[in-house]
């Protein structure tokens, strides 16, 4: 065993018993490169990559490879998830080299952490275009050795290039006019991409992308036109009937290989699923409001939201009270084998009435509908799609009951791996997800579960002086918390205060807000960096910055919309600040963000808030709880309004002192339960009727 079996790190453990002298990150290991003179090969990945677990077979697991690793290289393993200010900024390297980024990322440095070259995959012999990793291997050691001078010239220039592009992250203020309707002209912009058929952005693979699917929900918020709207709906019913939705266990895949959303990779992240969430939730309350109507397709979305909520809560949460970090796509190294079905194998579990039922609606045939690209898989096999559905209630309750003896089949199957470690912002979009779904769906085991996760967090992710940490497993909570971390905590716990009534959590997200300034915001260059500059007591060839979307919205993004919602919330003092570091922020990234709103879809929603405020909803409940405080507060979720905060409080109740000011003057009229609407210093007049309410709400323009 290798050093990396001293780790915490799922994706570190798997490379504990390679014969390759691993070091994990650090600066014992630039040390020793250093003192030794030699190159380091820096090897990124995480546990769910599929093409990682490739790369390990072929060449890590290899004695002579090792070998020449261990003659030639000081050999450092990064998981990707634990550091990803260190991955972005070899991914950004990778990129200078003209290549798209990935996994598993290859890395060569000068021992001070520069890099000189680099790749993702290479296979074991030279092929399709790709040498061997062997003859990268000798190459690189015979230059750094015999060319020294151009090598250090090549890391010097790549640094320089990485400076320039890490600062251009400041971007420029606006030159023009913001449109009013600038969300809009976005969404109109990116229907044009979208797959008309099969919804989705066209080609393939095909990823769910959920900030910028966002997006179309709140043009149709701003304008209440219904056709800004169809291109959202209609991708997340194709998604939800395809193969990268687990028809019988909850939750999605990572991406779909094909343009069908039939055959996933079928890894699943925490990350997709948390934000999946959330925009079923929204797409179900706008789905039950006026103009569409569909409560047929709401209830399938609600069935979508409540059997992922299963699947985390089921196979996701820690003991402790986190939800761990992903499910691999491989079980008994096949990818897929867990999920995947024949006739025979329905046969073997089903009467043959549930069997042909279970046949004729996820299309299940002989022959199957997949085949593993790598050939180990189950031959004539399929991916469990919905092409029929049942023609009256009987079918539809024989249906549920086979769906759940082929999930308790399945939970025979050796199961993927998991990585268990528990990650604070994929936690953090986690309580989101869980928090809007309860509120919009009235569900209060959501809300519970996203409760669960937030106490965790704020007890557990803690270092010793109080500051968030970024990772926890097995009882221990590790490394610095990355802006990521506090911005989607504190997005959590907002969203949180809501739905739960509990308003110290909205006292945690200030808390958290201010640290994330404090510590990675720099306001003479107007720059958020992603972390801090040194890292695992290495300093960073340079400081990343975070700007743009991935597979989760920029920290940069979801900073400004928590600054924007918490300025309408906070006291003066804050609200000034938080004002300003938004709107400046936003100002330099607008135009960059109209350019690219793919990149930047979450921006656009910062923006989109700046332009239209918070909406802050308050309910005074009258002297007790009754039927008509639950009509008013069934009214407040009736319509969709982008960024709503509902308030509920009784008179006499405390609240945090920077409510203080939102809250005066307004009381329960006649004692009987009242609300009122607010945007900044504006508030309706006392409303006491339901229908009144939700119409209120339902206005797109401005109070």
């Amino acid at each position: 065993m290798n050093r990396l079996a001293e780790t915490t790190s799922p994706y570190l453990r798997q490379h504990a018993d390679n014969p390759v002298d691993w070091y994990p990150w650090g600066e014992e290991a630039f040390a020793r490169a250093r003192a030794e003179d030699k190159p380091v090969l820096l090897s990124i990945g995480y546990s769910a990559c599929h093409w990682c677990h490739v790369m390990a077979h072929e060449s890590f697991e290899d004695p002579e490879i090792a070998a020449q690793l261990g003659r030639d290289y000081i050999s450092i393993k990064v998981d990707r998830e634990e550091l990803p200010d260190v991955d972005q900024i070899y991914q950004h390297t990778l990129q200078l080299f003209g290549e798209h980024g990935g996994w598993p990322l290859t890395m060569f440095l000068l021992p001070t952490g520069e890099p000189f070259f680099g790749g993702t995959y290479f296979p074991p012999r030279d092929g399709h275009g790709r040498p061997s990793f062997r003859r990268v291997l000798h190459a690189l050691a015979q230059a750094y050795k015999q060319d020294r001078e151009e090598v250090v010239g090549q890391a010097h220039k790549l640094v320089e290039a990485l400076t320039q592009l890490e600062a251009r992250g400041a971007g420029s203020e606006a030159t023009s006019r913001i449109p009013a309707d600038l969300v809009r002209r976005v969404a109109e912009r990116l229907g044009s991409r979208m797959d008309a058929r099969e919804g989705g952005f066209e080609g393939a693979p095909k990823f769910p992308n959920p900030t910028a699917l966002g997006l179309f929900l709140r043009a149709y918020g701003r304008s209440g036109d219904v056709e800004a709207v169809r291109p959202v709906l209609l991708t997340l019913t194709k998604m939800a009937e395809g193969g990268i939705y687990d028809q019988l266990g909850g939750g999605f895949a990572r991406y779909s290989t094909d343009a069908r959303w039939l055959v996933p990779h079928f890894e699943k992240m925490l990350y997709d699923n948390a934000q999946l969430l959330r925009l079923y939730a929204e797409a179900h309350q706008v789905l039950l409001g006026p103009g569409l109507g569909q409560p047929l397709l709401a209830a399938r979305y609600g069935r979508v939201i409540d059997e992922t909520v299963g699947w985390l809560e089921r196979e996701m949460r820690d003991p402790a009270g986190g939800l761990y970090a992903a499910m691999d796509a491989d079980s008994e190294g096949v990818e897929g084998k867990y999920f995947v079905w024949t006739p025979e194998q329905l046969a073997a579990v089903l009467d043959p009435e549930k069997a042909r039922l279970v046949a004729r609606c996820y299309d299940v045939r002989p022959g199957g509908n997949w085949q593993d690209p790598h050939g180990h898989g189950p031959q004539g096999a399929s991916i469990l799609h919905v092409v029929d559905r049942p023609q009256d209630e009987a079918e539809g309750r024989l249906l549920a009951a086979a769906r759940a003896e082929l999930l308790a089949a399945r939970r025979t199957r050796v199961p993927p791996g998991t990585d268990d470690k528990v990650l604070t912002a994929w936690n953090g979009l986690a309580i989101t997800g869980l928090a809007e779904a309860g509120r919009l769906l009235g569900e209060p085991r959501y809300v519970a579960a996203a409760q669960r996760t937030a106490d965790f967090l704020l007890h557990a992710l803690r270092g010793p002086g109080g500051e968030l940490l970024r990772t926890y497993k097995e009882g221990s909570a590790k490394l610095p918390a990355t802006l990521d971390d506090h911005a989607f905590v504190a997005e959590g716990l907002f969203h949180l205060a809501s739905a739960s009534g509990n308003l110290d959590y909205l006292t945690a997200a200030i808390a958290l807000t201010d640290e994330a300034l404090t510590r990675f915001y720099d306001a003479e260059k107007g720059l958020f960096f992603l972390g801090p500059a040194a890292t695992g007591g290495v300093t960073l060839v340079t400081r990343p910055v975070s700007l743009f979307d991935s597979a989760i919205p920029s920290g940069l993004s979801v900073t400004c919309l928590n600054l924007l919602r918490l300025a309408a919330l906070a006291d003066d003092a804050r609200r000034a600040r938080y004002q300003q570091i938004a709107e400046s922020t936003l100002l330099r990234h607008t135009e960059q963000a109209s350019r690219n709103p793919g990149g930047m879809s979450n921006l656009l929603a910062a923006i989109d808030l700046w332009q239209h405020g918070l909406t802050v909803t308050v309910l005074v409940d009258g002297d007790e709880a009754s039927a008509a405080a639950t009509a008013l507060h069934r009214a407040s979720l009736s319509r969709y309004v982008p960024d709503h905060f509902v308030l509920r409080c009784r008179p006499g109740q405390p609240v945090p002192p920077p409510l203080d000011a939102l809250l005066a003057g307004k009381t329960a009229v006649q004692g009987r339960p009242t609300a009122y609407v607010c945007r900044g210093p504006r508030c309706t007049a006392p409303i006491t009727d339901p229908g009144e309410l939700a119409e209120r709400l339902g206005r797109p323009e401005p109070l």
